[in-house]
């Protein structure tokens, strides 16, 4: 069988052409539809099983990231969007998409309550655009994008990843086991560290779900690591693969996430991590 993944463009963002191909290689049927054109065929929503709203910046980022994207998100798809969430589907927003899925308030959305935005995604500490390859944890989750996966080395794209909230609201999410996805430095949490931590995020987080763990917002790419010919070392792991005399795979850590998505419904994929 296959299911059906949406990736929603337009008014900036942008990495919705590598999402699909994610989607696609995975055993989706992956759709690209434009926010407007969604807007004028919202029961559209009902044909898919998984939805994600890719990086970018969205209008600019002009008035916060993510703010105006989800606004116009709200305003015309709010009751659509908690449907969709509410029955057996996964969404994922990435980097911009995370920004945006937070100011919905899908994510955490604590106590079933979507629709109130609970964390903020801003500027970064260093004030400055951050572009590099992270290492993540992946934390006690009952996420079905993350199930069986320990850690993640992909890239980072943003000027505003940093995870901010008030201290309840932290400690909810560590209490629920919501916080899915922390920057780490060998291995360990980074603990704030620089740059092993891009952005200053509260308690390290780079991802977090809401309870069901079916909605993911994360800052880093998993679309852009998919393959180990994008890896920062890539260089090294082919050499040592040479030197040792063994295969080097093509799939590496981000493509987990979206084979996790096609096992979650039972998509017959015809390439899997090797």
């Amino acid at each position: 069988m296959t299911a059906k993944a949406l990736i929603i463009a337009g008014y900036g963002l942008n990495s919705e052409e590598e999402s699909a191909h994610a989607f696609e290689h995975v055993g989706f049927n992956a759709d690209i539809m434009h926010i407007n054109d969604l807007i004028e065929t919202p029961e559209a929503l009902n044909l898919y099983q998984a939805l994600c709203i890719p990086g970018g910046f969205s209008y600019g980022d002009d008035t916060g990231s993510g703010n105006a994207f989800a606004q116009k998100m709200r305003l015309t798809l709010g009751d659509k969007l908690n449907e969709f969430v509410s029955r057996e589907t996964l969404t994922i927003g990435i980097c911009n998409g995370c920004q945006i899925v937070a100011n919905l308030g899908l994510a955490p959305a604590l106590d079933n309550q979507y629709g109130t935005r609970e964390v903020a995604v801003t500027h970064n500490a260093s004030a400055r655009y951050q572009c590099r390859w992270i290492d993540m944890k992946v934390e006690k989750s009952n996420s079905p994008w993350l199930q069986n996966i320990q850690s993640l080395h992909v890239p980072v794209a943003h000027g505003e990843g940093r995870f901010m909230m008030e201290d309840a609201t932290l400690k909810a999410l560590q209490d629920k086991n919501q916080i899915a996805l922390r920057y780490s430095k060998d291995g360990e949490i980074a603990n704030g560290e620089f740059p092993y931590n891009p952005n200053g995020s509260t308690d390290d987080i780079a991802g977090i779900t809401d309870e069901s763990g079916r909605v993911l917002i994360m800052m880093p790419h998993p679309e852009r690591g998919m393959f180990t010919w994008q890896r920062d070392d890539y260089a090294a792991l082919k050499d040592t693969a040479k030197r040792e005399n063994q295969p080097l795979p093509d799939a590496t850590d981000g493509l987990k996430i979206f084979q996790n998505a096609a096992e979650y419904f039972g998509v017959n994929s015809l390439k899997k991590a090797s």
